[in-house]
């Protein structure tokens, strides 16, 4: 708590702002859920074990289908899969303990962008935490309420599928001056674009994490000893 006494007000309505989108993703993924005949104990559990709307979105779609419970599952992991580099990012400042485990099941998207926008590591993890815990409860309880407002919400009306990627640049478009971080993400989105007529749903943003091999080998060569260095 003592961490968040500080933290500007603008955070807080930031994160408010945001989160306030979040919750319309997530009454149209409940919506979704219902629609494909999914209880409202499974959506809400799904909801908040999962905590990955791509994943929980690509889970239900599958069954939606008429896809086998165990490649909704497959599916479902792959997306998700993308956390481990959200993992790695948030590792840099998380403070150590039982924090860290939270933070690695409440890491997302969003809360990762968000936190990225501080400038101190303390400063990171507030806006983490405060992002992280709102959208938790967004999401579970906006999965419920698209539950139970059942098929009055038309999920494909709300025009997320364009707001959610506006709202993401913006939250990292101040990393984005670093020339590398830049090239790397334009690589990125270039080959999440050229698989997503082909790949399989939301398997084109995981794809595109391969964009992340060369700059590292780029950062590996660049951090090795030259020849005859300290000998």
């Amino acid at each position: 708590m003592r961490a968040l006494s500080g933290v500007p007000g603008t955070v807080w309505r930031d994160a408010v702002l945001m989160n306030v989108m979040i919750l319309l993703v997530s009454i149209s993924y409940g919506a979704i859920a219902h629609a494909a005949g999914f209880p409202l104990w499974q959506t809400v559990l799904l909801a908040a074990v999962a905590t990955g709307g791509a994943a929980e979105l690509t889970f239900v779609g599958v069954i939606a289908a008429g896809g086998l419970p165990i490649f909704a599952v497959m599916g479902g992991l792959l997306v998700n899969a993308r956390n481990f580099a959200f993992g790695l990012s948030i590792g840099q400042y998380a403070p150590p303990g039982w924090r860290t485990y939270l933070a690695a099941h409440l890491a997302n998207d969003e809360a990762t962008a968000f936190g990225r926008a501080g400038r101190t590591d303390r400063e990171k993890w507030s806006r983490f935490s405060i992002s992280a815990v709102m959208l938790f409860i967004a999401w579970v309880g906006g999965a419920t309420l698209g539950q139970l407002l059942g098929s009055v919400v038309d999920a494909n009306s709300l025009g997320l599928d364009t707001a959610l990627p506006i709202l993401l640049f913006c939250l990292v478009v101040n990393d984005l001056r670093d020339r590398l971080l830049g090239i790397t993400a334009v690589g990125g989105a270039v080959l999440a674009l050229a698989l997503t007529p082909v790949a399989p749903l939301g398997m084109a943003s995981v794809a595109a994490l391969v964009a992340l091999l060369p700059a590292a080998g780029y950062l590996h060569m660049r951090r090795r000893p030259v020849d005859g260095e300290g000998v």
